[in-house]
């Protein structure tokens, strides 16, 4: 009877430990994007942790089943308003927030290190207002499929790729 028990136990911890596997290699693509990104910005101009955020979210392309877009941004919360989440992440000393607008957002919560929830819908008014982000799109393997900006996709490309980012095999940016 305990030989059962213990197998029992051994097959879950088995079952789990596979699954979180999978779980980290999908988190270590949106990590690597993350910090790709950081990088990538900060070369063109300091962006300053204490005065900007990151938001990121992700959704479902219909158009092609099974593949997924990311945008990513940095933002001063103080033109933030009304952007919906509920927990607040760090990387690399930025604060980043994930939308909960989007289809496959869940798909980057356990990817970042939680902080303390603060309210970062700083804004008085809505202001429109420019600002560079990355939109990527990937496949169902966590292969990269496109890159926009387009006129900075080759740059981009090169950055993802130090970081271990996979991309598509006929991948054409």
């Amino acid at each position: 009877m305990k030989k059962n028990i213990y197998c029992l136990l051994i097959f879950f911890v088995l079952i789990l430990s596979c699954s979180t596997t999978g779980f980290n290699k999908d988190n270590n693509t949106a990590r690597n994007i993350v910090a790709s990104y950081i990088e990538f910005r900060s070369q063109q101009k300091a962006i300053n942790p204490k005065t900007n955020i990151i938001i990121i979210g992700a959704q479902g392309d219909n158009a092609k089943n099974g593949n997924y877009w990311i945008d990513l941004c940095f933002v001063n919360p103080a033109l933030l308003m009304d952007f919906k989440y509920s927990k607040v992440y760090e990387v690399n000393g930025y604060k980043l927030i994930i939308s909960e607008d989007l289809d496959k957002s869940y798909l980057l919560e356990k990817t970042f290190k939680e902080i303390p929830y603060e309210n970062l819908n700083l804004a008085k008014m809505a202001i429109t207002y420019n600002t560079t982000n990355w939109h990527i799109t990937l496949n169902s393997k966590n292969e990269i499929i496109e890159i926009l900006p387009q006129e900075k996709s080759k740059e981009i490309k090169n950055i993802l790729e130090k970081k271990g980012v996979k991309f598509l095999k006929n991948y054409t940016g």
